[in-house]
């Protein structure tokens, strides 16, 4: 059984769909954030069924599970309402998979709403049933309202009601909060094609293949397209089930253009341009993998940069839509290292999410206790256990750093000198690809406090 929490979503009223002579109103209800209901937009949509269908996609992704073990029965909530954020320019909707081994996001820009932005901040909205129905019956001809929040609630504040949902949350639900930002700066621009090629590979795909958790196909490039391949070629992307994919099948027709990225790690991300904003799926490297097992994170959550540094950048956050590094760095006046630094770390804390697209975070505050991610992720606890056990001897000179790392029964040696490797049996088996063992770690935490005593005595 999955570890997870007891949560409750406390809502003002149920997200519906209402009806005003030919007009449609929209409203989303909203919970936690800034302030107990924040009131983000009130106007309308500008293309009304387009819309609806992007969050009913978004939607069926929170909502499905491309991965259940036979062997394992359990019953695992996912936290079916989107997280959104408002940067007072525009909305993003993130969900995950009920596996976690899918990450989407919707992005609507002013080109998709007009009207006006109330308030900026992260916070759930609830997507019921009745409304993910009544979102079904939107048309192109509609006139749509799109408020979330209500902005007139505290006017009747005396004969509010809550609707109240309780859920078990994941807590590996929140682990794959912090990883898949992660894993998005490595990600790299392989294509861009024409939606309906992409239409056409999914349409050759089996609907069972999303069962066959290790299985990966690569899409190599071929002229203006992409093609199918059981094997590694230039320019390929590997992907784990693919068949993942069908689920943006419903929304190809609205897109102007798909871009495929790939990553070494064997993550893969598509970007569907819309004239409304962008809609990304984040995948794992095949069904099985949830992103919160996969430990990308966890070397961001040993503190690279010291409280003082970390602090300015976090109060350099006002919700940007696009953090500039060097502007921030500017602002702090605060090395631009040491900026990139903060923001990957302030990533593990749930304060910034990663654009792909851009290139670059943007300020957003997940409405969890994301303290939970650290205290129970087995590999970071070790790692703190092998400091204070004292079983870390560091190896400094002009040309390398080693640590000699006493685990369980053997010694390790970590070379800190590059990218970190480490000589145990788990490193060796991921090659670094599932994040650090719990011997890096403990060698990167006992090199941050000798450089901090370096520091202070000089």
């Amino acid at each position: 059984m999955s570890a997870a929490f007891e949560f409750s979503y406390a809502y003002p009223f149920e997200s519906a769909i209402s009806t005003e002579g030919n007009q449609s109103n929209l409203r989303l209800a909203t919970f936690g954030g800034a302030e107990k209901s924040p009131y983000f937009f009130d106007g309308y949509l500008a293309h009304p069924k387009t819309t609806a269908d992007l969050l009913l996609t978004l939607s069926a992704i929170s909502r499905t599970r491309f991965y259940s073990p036979g062997e394992i029965r359990e019953r695992l909530l996912a936290a079916a309402d989107p997280v959104v954020t408002c940067d007072g320019t525009q909305l993003r909707f993130e969900v995950f998979s009920v596996c976690c081994g899918g990450y989407a996001r919707l992005d609507l820009t002013d080109t998709a709403i007009d009207g006006n932005w109330l308030s900026k901040g992260t916070t759930n909205v609830d997507f019921n049933p009745p409304m993910r129905a009544a979102l079904s019956t939107v048309f192109h001809g509609d006139k749509a309202g799109l408020k979330i929040g209500d902005h007139g609630l505290e006017l009747v504040k005396a004969t509010e009601s809550v609707t109240e949902r309780k859920v078990k949350l994941p807590v590996r639900w929140l682990k794959s909060f912090v990883e898949v930002q992660s894993y998005q700066t490595e990600l790299k621009l392989i294509a861009e094609i024409a939606p309906l090629e992409l239409a056409k590979l999914l349409h050759t795909l089996p609907q069972q293949n999303i069962l066959k958790a290790g299985s990966i196909t690569y899409l190599v490039p071929s002229g203006r397209s992409m093609r199918l391949s059981q094997r590694p070629a230039p320019g390929a992307v590997a992907i784990g089930a693919i068949s993942r994919l069908k689920i943006l099948e419903p929304i190809l027709r609205y897109a102007k253009s798909v871009k495929i990225y790939g990553s070494a790690s064997s993550i893969s991300a598509f970007e569907l341009l819309l004239p409304q904003g962008k809609f990304v799926l984040v995948l794992s490297p095949n069904a099985a993998r949830g992103f919160s097992g996969e430990g990308q994170a966890l070397s961001d959550l040993v503190q690279k940069v010291d409280d003082s540094a970390l602090a300015k950048v976090k109060a350099a956050l006002t919700w940007q839509s696009k953090l500039n590094v060097e502007q921030v760095a500017r602002d702090t006046e605060i090395a631009i290292a040491d900026v990139k630094s903060a923001l990957q770390i302030l990533g593990t804390r749930g304060l910034v999410g990663f654009d792909i697209s851009e290139s670059c975070y943007y300020h957003r505050e997940l409405p969890f206790n994301i303290d939970l991610v650290e205290d129970l992720h087995p590999r970071i606890k070790k790692a703190r256990k092998i400091l204070a056990d004292g079983r870390v001897r560091l190896n400094l000179d002009n040309r390398t750093t080693t640590a000699y790392v006493t685990g369980d029964t053997l010694q390790h040696v970590v070379d800190l000198s590059g990218e970190p490797t480490c000589t145990c049996p788990w490193y060796k088996q991921y090659d670094g690809k599932r994040g650090p063992c719990s011997h890096i770690m403990a060698s990167e935490m006992a090199l941050l406090e000798h450089n901090l005593e370096t520091d202070s005595a000089t």
